[in-house]
């Protein structure tokens, strides 16, 4: 598996499709054609920010966007010294054999390398697999960071990379 930013060669509505379907098929999710559409303009996002890719035997399996700090509407935080990953969906077909948490890993690692002291994520009640993968994986809840999107509930997690 190879994690990377998306390339110019890679099929970024493929890497859309993906997400949108990642969300689509969560349990309660509101359906908001205008959000999915959004999550699936991989080609537009990223110009504003790093879309990152797995990649398993020259396909692409999952795709997030990896926000490096402050200075696009992707920075969600109330944190300059933050980094962020947003918009993350993972194959059906591969959950459950690491990518999610290879993925991830990839943004600690980067968060790192640019100096950031923390990663801060939003996820959502129905997303509870990722919420344990997040847990394990050494981010704690931060509730006071939480928000509500016109009726929907953003959970806020944190990560300190000066802990680990």
């Amino acid at each position: 598996m190879e994690i990377r930013r998306i390339a110019d060669h890679d099929d970024h509505g493929h890497a859309g499709r993906l997400v949108q379907a990642a969300y689509g098929a969560l349990a309660g999710m509101p359906e908001e054609p205008e959000y999915l559409e959004y999550l699936g303009d991989v080609a537009a996002r990223r110009h504003e920010a790093d879309v990152i890719v797995a990649v398993v035997d020259e396909r692409i399996v999952g795709c997030l966007t990896f926000v490096p700090g402050p200075g696009t509407d992707h920075h969600e935080f109330d944190d300059p010294d933050s980094a962020s990953f947003r918009y993350f969906g993972v194959d059906p077909a591969v959950q459950g054999a690491g990518v999610g948490r290879a993925m991830v890993q990839w943004c600690i690692d980067e968060a790192r390398r640019l100096g950031r002291p923390r990663v801060r994520i939003h996820t959502l009640p129905v997303m509870v697999a990722a919420q344990r993968l997040y847990a394990q994986m050494g981010f704690v809840r931060t509730p006071e960071f939480d928000e509500n999107w016109d009726g929907v509930e953003g959970i806020a997690y944190l990560h300190d990379l000066a802990a680990t």
